[in-house]
């Protein structure tokens, strides 16, 4: 045999074992860091400089990620993703952390390096946000409510999903108060497999500001993302919420909702974020809280009154959790492929999967 020959079968292995023995660490301030130039190397990713400040990876001739010096934004795939822990230049070289490392970059351009997967989903937790005497965020000008369109969206998502084959829960199908603790009860009792909160950004007295976010719970010694904005204090949590230990699949999830949701809306990029949520810190199963549109907006509340919009979003949802399942069963190929299937695709050529990083919309 060939040695390039026989360097294509062992890549894998390698790769493997290179992720095995760990990467090198080094610690700045008080957080462990990776050198990701080397690391990119050791999972096949190619470093390309762009200029003194910012590195561009590539998978082949392909741009999948560009990190900027003492920044926590990057640009994974043409989305806005943050990090829980700003960029550093150090000895020549960019580092990650190395939470943010294995949490955030891993997933989704390695995800074969990472624990072994859950099973693909069979049953899905939907949490429509706010009920009853929570109102969740308010349009005054309309007299609209949070509580009304997230309710509206979940039992849209239900029949789709339902259609699709899968089982769902939902954590509530009426107007009532049900407490943040006990939504992530009805998925755990229910034994469900994943879990989606919908709800809708409020940003008053900014009408102007439009676009999706969708939100995770943060790793353990992992600030919230708006605990770093002017004023905010450092609120990281020392030890692991029950949901800490699906970390990497949060990011796998988020992944696939945000790009839905961009390419279906096309309203701007508020990026993936962190943020210690009550309805996701118990959950023994992928979770995440998805914002995507905000009810303050002139234009996106105008918008959310009607019925296409709001479909449109539960059928973005639906298909990026079916891009989700699609992606553990390609991680677990002895797992039999059974019902159920994808879900509906949000819109035709919604699929396909953005490589050239842009420049993130919105704020």
């Amino acid at each position: 045999m060939r040695p390039a020959a026989l360097l294509l079968i062992l890549a894998p292995a390698l790769a493997c074992a290179a992720e095995r023995a760990g990467p090198a660490v080094t610690r700045i301030g008080s957080v462990d860091y990776i050198n990701i130039e080397d690391e990119a190397a050791r999972i096949g990713l190619r470093v390309e400089r762009l200029g003194a400040q910012a590195i561009l990876l590539k998978d082949g001739a392909r741009p999948v990620a560009q990190l900027t010096e003492h920044s926590r934004e990057m640009d994974l795939k043409g989305l806005r993703v943050f990090l829980g822990n700003p960029v550093n230049e150090k000895g020549g070289a960019f580092h990650v952390s190395l939470a943010d490392y294995r949490l955030r970059l891993l997933p989704r351009l390695r995800p074969a390096l990472c624990p072994p997967p859950p099973q693909p989903p069979r049953k899905i937790a939907i949490d429509p946000g706010h009920g009853g005497h929570d109102h969740g965020a308010e349009n005054h000008a309309l007299g609209t409510m949070e509580k009304t369109y997230t309710l509206d969206v979940a039992s849209r998502m239900k029949r789709m999903l339902e259609a699709a084959g899968y089982e769902v829960v939902m954590t509530r199908d009426s107007d009532v108060d049900v407490p943040l603790a006990l939504r992530a009860e009805v998925a755990n009792r229910a034994g469900a497999d994943l879990f989606v909160s919908i709800h809708f950004n409020s940003l008053y007295p900014n009408t102007k500001t439009t676009g999706a976010e969708v939100l995770n719970f943060p790793p353990p010694r992992q600030r919230s993302t708006d605990s770093w904005s002017m004023g905010g204090r450092d609120d990281a949590e020392p030890a692991a919420a029950p949901v800490n230990a699906f970390d990497a699949w949060n990011t796998l999830l988020a992944g696939a909702v945000h790009l839905r949701i961009l390419d279906a809306l096309r309203d701007g990029d508020r990026g993936e974020k962190f943020a210690h949520l009550g309805v996701l810190r118990e959950l023994k199963c992928p979770g995440i809280l998805v914002e995507s549109a905000i009810i303050s907006s002139d234009k996106e509340s105008a918008l959310l009154e009607t019925s296409a919009f709001r479909e449109k979003i539960a059928s973005a949802v639906c298909a990026g959790i079916g891009d989700y399942a699609e992606q553990l069963r390609a991680l677990r190929p002895e797992a039999p492929r059974a019902q159920p299937g994808p879900a509906p695709a949000a819109a035709p050529g919604a699929a396909a999967q953005r490589f050239e990083p842009t420049r993130p919309n919105g704020t």
